[in-house]
């Protein structure tokens, strides 16, 4: 997440043509999305582990630690946007860039506008992520 928003695009937005800048992109986006969906999945595992260490099974859900509770909250919104984003959203964008701007509609060119950002906000929730679990440990 961080390499594609730090490093690659503020250098591909050096590259002269916007074309081979985006075909660039993809590859390197592609290239990294299994390794992001093995991290997100390796989270899920140690954090499922790691659970009872904070709560107690046997209590309702308010009993548990805030910081629990907040962080399982980034996770689960961090899974559906990633889903939006890589099964949903993004496939729709690659056939709407395929199209002239002239034959896009109102929606479409909105749905082109939103997909980075949806992009961003993976990178927040996982920042947001890392931050809660050091608060988790520090608590």
């Amino acid at each position: 997440m961080l390499f594609l928003s730090l490093v690659a695009v503020p250098h591909l937005k050096k590259v002269p043509d916007p074309a081979s800048a985006q075909r660039e992109f993809i590859k390197l986006a592609r290239r990294f999305r299994m390794l992001a969906w093995v991290a997100l999945s390796l989270l899920i595992i140690t954090g499922a582990i790691l659970l009872p260490n904070y709560v107690n099974f046997s209590e309702s859900l308010v009993a548990w630690p805030p910081a629990v509770l907040i962080k399982l909250t980034l996770v689960v919104s961090l899974i559906v946007v990633s889903v939006l984003h890589d099964q949903i959203i993004g496939p729709k964008v690659r056939i709407l860039k395929q199209k002239p701007v002239a034959e896009l509609v109102k929606a479409e060119k909105l749905l082109l506008r939103f997909s980075p950002l949806l992009a961003r906000l993976t990178l927040l929730l996982g920042l947001a992520i890392l931050f809660a679990a050091v608060s988790l440990v520090r608590s």
